[in-house]
């Protein structure tokens, strides 16, 4: 018998996203001095920001996709004909009808 997935909650998820946008901003910001530390002559400083730039990059890319990959079980489908009164659940392999359960 297979196990379900714990579904995360709806914080982790915002989280993960709004860390994965801080990551991406941040690394518009350090290709920004990337470019003006190497447009200035300092190399050094140019690459410290390259290698933030990347690792930022790196870092944004992870965090959507770990957000991304914990959809889980798709919901099943409901369906209702005409009447509101009659609520159905539809089996996704089979295309089964069964009188929906809360």
């Amino acid at each position: 018998m297979s196990e379900k997935k714990a579904r995360s909650s709806r914080w982790v998820k915002d989280a993960e996203n709004r860390t994965a946008i801080v990551l991406l901003m941040g690394t518009v910001v350090a290709a920004g001095l990337f470019l003006t530390a190497l447009g200035g002559g300092f190399e050094g400083w140019a690459v410290i920001a390259g290698v933030a730039a990347v690792v930022l990059l790196a870092g944004g890319l992870l965090s959507l996709r770990a957000s991304v990959r914990e959809k889980g079980a798709p919901e099943p489908v409901v369906y209702h004909p005409d009447s509101p009164d009659v609520v159905l659940d539809v089996d996704r392999e089979t295309g089964k009808r069964s009188p929906h359960k809360d």
